[in-house]
């Protein structure tokens, strides 16, 4: 058993940036699908997979 542990203040603090922090990395993950659909037929490298059958 630890001699002090956090106060409960800080870890709600903690949890309330991580969780701005994991709503802020959805919106990237959610622009970044969005550009990648857009772009999707001026992708040369996944082109270039595909007509030489490289991995």
């Amino acid at each position: 058993m630890p001699k002090h542990t956090k106060k409960r203040s800080t870890i709600k603090r903690k949890h309330r940036r991580m969780k701005e922090h994991a709503e802020a990395n959805k919106a990237k993950a959610q622009d970044n699908k969005q550009l990648a659909k857009e772009y999707e037929p001026y992708n040369i490298r996944k082109w270039a997979f595909e007509a030489f059958g490289e991995d």
